[in-house]
């Protein structure tokens, strides 16, 4: 892994009004679980980390521009382009905006299930960066006591360093996944044998 640098877009701009704590940048579609998913925006102050939940039964503008992106990606055939696509996507735009007109502390505490990570705990974050199979990216937070695991869809995750690099300085890292083939795999296609 490589310590992350101020690459990618700029942060998105900060609400007036905020108070001494501002947002610095927002990441949408972050999930989390397997058969019972979480889905959140990121909020990034330069304090903490607010993994804010959403609904997609009762958030219509998100479950919209989710709906969107979906169909974004279902109109590209290939895997590789379609991370291409995502990586250069201008994400500052979309309902998430929402969130700048609104009290950092009310953010942290105004959706159920909400989590906030305050940035002097963590020791720690990797970003691992698709780049063969899918559009999700990881994200791993590690803190004193913890260590917290989210997908980055839609291939986020230079664009989530681009707003933690300056936040976290050399605690963030992204590297891209390495795709190692397996015994099996390599049995198959005679390399075993080579």
């Amino acid at each position: 892994m490589t310590p992350a640098t101020a690459t990618g877009p700029a942060p998105t701009g900060t609400a007036t009004g905020q108070g001494p704590e501002r947002i610095i940048g927002m990441v949408p579609f972050v999930e989390q679980g397997l058969l019972s998913v979480i889905r959140y925006t990121l909020i990034i102050t330069p304090q903490r980390l607010i993994f804010c939940t959403w609904n997609p039964d009762t958030d219509e503008a998100m479950s919209d521009a989710e709906d969107g992106v979906m169909q974004e990606s279902c109109e590209i055939s290939e895997t590789s382009d379609e991370i291409a696509h995502f990586r250069a996507k201008d994400w500052t735009n979309g309902p998430w905006q929402r969130y700048l007109s609104v009290p950092v502390d009310t953010i942290a505490t105004g959706a159920p299930g909400s989590m906030v990570v305050p940035v002097s705990t963590i020791t720690g974050a990797n970003i691992v960066r698709e780049t063969k199979n899918s559009t999700q990216d990881k994200l791993f937070i590690d803190t004193g006591d913890r260590r917290l695991e989210f997908d980055l869809m839609y291939s986020q995750g230079q664009f989530l360093c681009g707003i933690l690099g300056p936040v976290l300085g050399e605690r963030v890292t992204i590297a891209d996944h390495l795709h190692r083939r397996g015994k099996l795999d390599r049995l198959l296609s005679g390399q075993e044998y080579q």
